[in-house]
This record gives C-alpha cells, sequence and structure tokens, in this order.
C-alpha cells in the first residue's frame, strides 16, 4: 500500500502518521516523509529505527524522544 507519511510529536512521543490520502495527515506534523510503499506493520516494526534517523537528521526537534507510536 501506498502512504503518506507524517512525522509529529506528543510529550515524549514521536507519532508516525501514515495515512492513504495526504488531506488525513495532522497539520501539526514536523516533517513530510513523502509517499512510501509500505504497511503499518512494517513501519510499528521499524518505529525505533525510524526514531532513530530523525533524531540524528532533527535533534533540535527529536532529541529528547523515547518512545515512538504509529497512527
Amino acid at each position: 500500500m501506498v502512504y503518506h507519511i507524517g512525522i509529529g510529536k506528543r510529550g515524549q512521543t514521536m507519532v508516525i502518521e501514515a495515512c492513504r490520502n495526504i488531506d488525513y495527515l495532522s497539520c501539526e506534523i514536523y516533517d513530510y516523509m513523502g509517499r512510501r510503499d509500505t504497511t503499518k506493520k512494517h513501519l510499528r516494526e521499524n518505529r525505533y529505527g525510524l526514531l532513530k534517523l530523525m533524531q540524528d537528521k532533527r535533534p533540535e526537534v527529536y532529541r529528547d524522544l523515547k518512545y515512538a507510536v504509529v497512527e
């Protein structure tokens, strides 16, 4: 499936939003990762790898986060 991926945060949690329609992404995302051919199961299995990637890429935004969830 093709999902639009947006990354946001809530408290100490990075929120990975995966929507089939870009219009359903939250307006409060920090980063838009584009359209990806993936599944929510794959995103859930790799969410902490994505958290590490985002902490390295944008430490000013994601440095203090400890958790990751997929919505």
